[in-house]
């Protein structure tokens, strides 16, 4: 009789939370979002039950996951183009736990770390990254040259690249009597601790496409893991080329 018991006991935890949440939406232009979550009645400042964000022009669902308390828990899972996993794991108390998934843009695995252990159990560099050359700052100066292993986007190239999916090309940049075409460069700073600051843009084509990479870029959340050189963690720039074509 205490499997019945225990059931219904659950059961009626989980309808007085119901019972307790609202259901919200909520716009973000700047992240070109649409988000749906629950909060609590008593404070609508606080996320608690499932939550899903879309994509505010196409609708495709970029996230899906559950907050307790205002934080983020339990499974999660981030999509990239056309539907596909582009990461996935746990989190407790807002924090990432156990070991988690990210794949490329062709679906494949690229990264399962473990969170709980700090460390890779799979990691397959992304090909543009080996044997590249990079500015290393230490103090005043810096040094170009290869890595041993370069920064590293814990969250996979299809998580990297979902929000640069919403990149418009500027009406100002398309509809010049010759329309500006070429590639922005938007470079940040990855710090030895994988801290991500000072963006920048390194090349500009103006017209508002510099202003509108540098928003894609920005808008890239997720975890690093800083570049290593002799074995130690160095501070790196890390570019982000983004191309504007008639042609896209």
């Amino acid at each position: 009789m205490k499997k019945p018991t225990l059931l219904l006991i659950s059961l009626l935890s989980i309808s007085r939370i119901f019972a307790q949440t609202t259901k919200q939406t909520h716009t973000n232009e700047e992240l070109g979002i649409w988000e749906k979550y629950e909060v609590l009645k008593a404070d609508k400042q606080r996320k608690e039950g499932k939550y899903t964000a879309s994509d505010l022009h196409g609708n495709d669902v970029i996230c899906e996951g559950f907050y307790k308390n205002n934080l983020r828990d339990s499974l999660w899972t981030y999509y990239g183009f056309r539907g596909q996993i582009a990461e996935k794991g746990r989190y407790k108390d807002g924090k990432k736990t156990g070991v988690w998934t990210a794949f490329n843009h062709q679906g494949e695995l690229q990264i399962k770390y473990d969170y709980t252990n700090n460390k890779f159990e799979f990691f397959k560099p992304i090909p543009q990254d080996v044997n590249k050359a990079f500015n290393i700052i230490s103090g005043n100066s810096t040094i170009k040259t290869v890595l041993d292993r370069p920064p590293v986007y814990l969250d996979g190239e299809a998580r990297f690249s979902r929000p640069l999916i919403s990149i418009r090309y500027p009406s100002q940049a398309r509809e010049a009597s010759i329309p500006i075409q070429g590639t922005v460069i938007i470079t940040f700073t990855v710090s030895d601790k994988g801290e991500i600051s000072n963006y920048r843009v390194k090349n500009s084509i103006g017209s508002g496409c510099d202003e509108e990479a540098m928003r894609a870029v920005k808008c890239i959340d997720g975890d690093w893991l800083p570049g290593l050189l002799n074995g130690k963690p160095v501070t790196v720039e890390y570019d982000v080329p983004i191309t504007f074509s008639v042609g896209n």
